[in-house]
């Protein structure tokens, strides 16, 4: 009988493991799904897995996305992500939400990632520095239509937005040097306006340089 030897093959590579981002958002609002899945296309290390749910409170949008990065058994040593997104609206009666939620995020390692009054800001500062403060949501997507005259809710022109990305984060955290010198006694978020969103567009694409 003749034995059978197992041929092993040295230093065979291994295809790399995506590291996963788990993205939570308001339920009746699909602005942030489009444009993050249009980021998702531009990149090659992160896939993107979106939690599921209609919620538009924080609280609720928040556990939705701690569930599902449960579900997906996130390795965050090895760089893997969650993110809560959501709006604040103006509405500083969010203030004791926003407090429970970032106490519920930091032991479930979910980050939370804010615009006031709206997502569509991060939009708006791809087109150049802009402090001014919004009475609303709709008056700031009526400035944003200066640069996009048929820009509509839950629609993205990534095209168009995509190469201004660099800009955009520069001036958001201009934004965000001039909220912190003019700060009031308001928390942070809600100063008006800003958002967080520049964050994690940085992290994804330049912390290795996987831009297109």
């Amino acid at each position: 009988m003749v034995k059978r030897i197992k041929k092993t093959v040295k230093n065979k590579p291994t295809r790399e493991r995506k590291k996963i981002i788990v993205i939570g958002t308001e339920g009746n609002n699909k602005t942030e799904v489009q444009y993050f899945r249009n980021l998702e296309r531009q990149q090659s290390q992160y896939r993107f897995i979106f939690a599921q749910g209609n919620e538009t409170d924080p609280i609720k949008i928040l556990k939705n996305t701690i569930h599902r990065s449960r579900e997906e058994e996130l390795s965050f040593k090895n760089g893997d992500m969650s993110l809560s997104v959501f709006d604040l609206d103006l509405d500083i009666s969010k203030v004791p939400q926003l407090d429970e939620a970032k106490k519920l995020a930091k032991k479930d390692n979910t980050c939370i990632i804010t615009s006031n009054p709206c997502f569509e800001i991060w939009y708006l500062e791809h087109f150049g520095y802009t402090s001014k403060s919004f009475s609303n949501s709709r008056e700031l997507i009526r400035e944003l239509k200066k640069h996009i005259p048929d820009y509509q809710k839950n629609t993205c022109d990534f095209k168009l937005l995509f190469p201004l990305t660099d800009q955009a984060i520069k001036n958001c955290k201009s934004l965000d040097e001039h909220h912190c010198m003019n700060s009031e006694e308001i928390a942070f978020e809600f100063s008006n306006p800003r958002t967080d969103v520049y964050k994690i567009i940085e992290k994804i694409l330049f912390e290795r340089g996987d831009n297109k």
